[in-house]
């Protein structure tokens, strides 16, 4: 019996060997060359101005998906779509400076700068002062991330799209160049509020390590109360024609992870962002009638530890919506709560610092000499494990090394021991932007890192008191610019859970981004500004095409059967879909407008609305998903969930599939 189980875990070890060994050995690499251009002048103005603008970044079908790493999929569609919220941003005589929210797993450097690159003959911001924060979705792409080791990791499938990353790089500078091109004049104002309940500790045992807790008094209230509850928001309100100011939007950020969507699922997803993101939008225009397009970016802060508070057996897109749209209320509630608080001033300065962390001098600072993935990272963290792995010792959470743990490494467990070594150093993330963002008395620190809550605490009281005295709101951005993986404190990283062993560098990581953070900041706001970056770029990265081809004629849609309705089950509410026959994955422009319901009205179709909203693929309430490729075409189903009944027995009401191409329309039956 023990020789069958010892062969069992023998053969799941060569097996992984194998499955990660090969992308290394078999795939080519491409180049990527980028350079720090010089932006426009900064214009000469004599109040402040702002600029907002977005943009759909969902990608093909087809295309592999980050963060759940092996446990993910190929993209089959989308359920909400990806975005990005770009804010434009300039006060007299300060540098120009875009702050930018997306949909994505993580940052990226050569996301950044070659957006940087794009957008210098354009506007006047440069690449120190373009901050590219993420709500780390984990239902969103891989493959544009700038280190091997994520590219053919993170996802379910390996290797770095070109085709993938400039389609995000182009997307996204068109956002920023509309941003500057949007700008008027402006007013802000920054609150902060607690939310509690929606989010809860995913690894308190090793929370508790920080505070000499006895780990047998955890509960559930322990769990939910080892949190970061803030909200805290940007508000941007601008100047109309008439020299009337009017709500145009904010940026927010909380520490929530982006897994309320599980693993093992398909279509794009913005997980909770989506409805937090859309809600607040939608708030906002309703409740001040603006005459501006609102636009809410949101971003992650201190999430390492802090899972959302799913139901067990709800856990899939009934969450996502639940949790998203109570954050969304108590986002409009801070945001209403800054009327009569918004002021024209506007006090900037935003410094950068690129770190190699290879060096002598980083490993002096506390770093290990090299990057090293602990075993606790292959059970998956907590809420995610995967059976039978999850419970092998080795890679359960809470196995650190017992002995010989004088290393720098300490008592992290290494995957495939020292093998771990033929992976050249500068393949796993080495190049580091430190970055700080000053709005006024909002201090924003983002660190390529997923930064676990008391990680956070003490780089933010680190920074305080770099600061001078102030009333300063300090907020951490986490996998910001770029990643790096995890942050721990040396109290969690002691006992092993899945984020101390996915702290790549060693447990003195915490006390090197601390003192990073803390001195980029004095100097900063000491210099009003910092750029220590170099001229140019190269990336040499693994290389894998995953974009699909548009080869051929696309086929003529045609509808497969009528329209049906499917009711809800315990992840996901009820809907009505429509399946068809068309042209295949490669034919089709996910990031454009393509599908939307309307009702007959007497007198002909007009756009169907619910809640005062138009029902389209531009909110949360449509999904698109491939079902299978079939010679020169391919079957999907399109599918509406109503967020309200049908009013009346007698409304026609009809899917329209189709943008400004072949437009397919789909009756649903009268009830």
């Amino acid at each position: 019996m023990y020789m069958k189980i010892l062969y069992f875990i023998v053969a799941i070890v060569l097996l992984v060997l194998a499955v990660a060994a090969w992308p290394w050995l078999a795939l080519p690499v491409t180049t990527v060359n980028i350079e720090r251009l010089t932006p426009l002048p900064a214009e000469a103005i004599d109040q402040p101005v702002a600029g907002i603008a977005e943009r759909d970044i969902t990608p093909p079908i087809g295309i592999p998906k980050f963060g759940y790493a092996a446990w993910a999929r190929d993209s089959d569609g989308f359920r909400t779509r990806l975005r990005v919220r770009a804010y434009y941003l300039h006060a007299p005589g300060q540098t120009p400076m875009a702050l930018v929210t997306t949909d994505l797993g993580a940052g990226s450097l050569v996301l950044h700068h070659r957006i940087a690159e794009l957008i210098a003959p354009h506007t006047d911001v440069p690449a120190h002062a373009l901050s590219l924060l993420t709500t780390h979705t984990h239902s969103g792409p891989g493959q544009f991330l700038d280190n091997d080791f994520y590219n053919l990791n993170g996802s379910n499938r390996p290797g770095f799209d070109p085709v993938l990353t400039e389609f995000l790089s182009q997307r996204i500078a068109e956002a920023i160049i509309e941003a500057r091109e949007q700008r008027r004049p402006a007013r802000f104002a920054v609150g902060q509020s607690s939310v509690y309940g929606l989010t809860r500790n995913r690894s308190p045992e090793a929370w508790v390590r920080n505070h000499g807790i006895d780990p047998e008094t955890i509960d559930e209230d322990l769990a939910l109360g080892a949190v970061n509850p803030r909200l805290s928001m940007l508000r941007i309100d601008l100047q109309d024609e008439a020299g009337e100011f009017h709500p145009a939007g904010a940026l927010t950020g909380f520490s929530i992870h982006g897994t309320a969507i599980p693993a093992f699922t398909s279509p794009w997803h913005a997980d909770i962002w989506a409805w937090f993101g859309r809600d607040v939008e939608h708030g906002i225009q309703r409740h001040y009638e603006t005459p501006f397009n609102v636009q809410h970016g949101t971003w992650i802060a201190t999430h390492g530890d802090n899972s959302p508070n799913w139901q067990e057996d709800r856990r899939g897109d009934l969450e996502a919506q639940r949790i998203g749209e109570t954050l969304a209320s108590h986002a409009l509630a801070l945001f209403r709560s800054l009327d009569g608080q918004t002021r024209p001033e506007l006090d900037t300065a935003v410094g950068s610092r690129q770190r190699h962390l290879l060096t002598r001098e980083q490993n002096n600072n506390g770093l290990c000499e090299r990057a090293i993935i602990g075993t606790a990272v292959v059970g998956a963290a907590r809420g995610d494990e995967v059976f039978p792995i999850a419970w092998i010792p080795p890679f359960q959470h809470g196995w650190p090394r017992r002995v010989f743990t004088g290393g720098c490494h300490g008592v992290k467990r290494w995957m495939f021991s020292k093998l771990q070594l033929a992976i050249p150093a500068d393949r796993f993330p080495h190049l580091a932007l430190f970055q700080v963002v000053r709005i006024n008395e909002l201090v924003l620190v983002p660190l390529p890192w997923e930064v676990t809550l008391e990680s956070g605490n003490r780089i933010r009281e680190a920074v305080k008191e770099a600061l001078p005295e102030g009333d300063w709101r300090i907020e951490i951005a986490s996998v910001a610019n770029g990643f790096f993986g995890y942050v721990t404190t040396p109290e969690e990283y002691s006992i092993q859970f899945y984020e101390g062993g996915h702290t790549i560098y060693g447990p003195g990581t915490l006390d090197f981004l601390s003192r990073q953070s803390a001195m980029l900041a004095a100097e900063t706001l000491a210099q009003g500004g910092l750029a220590e970056l170099p001229d140019q770029w190269r990336f040499d990265l693994i290389k894998r095409s995953y974009w699909p081809e548009a080869e051929g004629e696309p086929a003529a849609r045609e509808l497969i059967d009528s329209v049906r309705w499917q009711p809800a089950d315990n992840t996901r509410g009820g809907y009505w879909e429509a399946r068809f026959r068309g042209e295949k994955p490669g034919h089709m422009r996910l990031h454009e407008p393509m599908l939307a319901m309307e009702q007959y009205d007497g007198n002909g179709w007009a756009p169907l609305m619910q809640n005062g909203i138009m029902v389209d693929d531009q909110g949360n309430s449509m999904q698109l998903k491939l079902l299978r490729e079939r010679g020169d075409h391919a079957e999907y189903a399109v599918r509406w969930f109503p967020s309200e009944p049908r009013s009346g027995s007698e409304a026609r009401i009809r899917f329209r599939i189709g943008g400004a191409d072949e437009v397919l329309y789909a009756d649903i039956p009268p009830q």
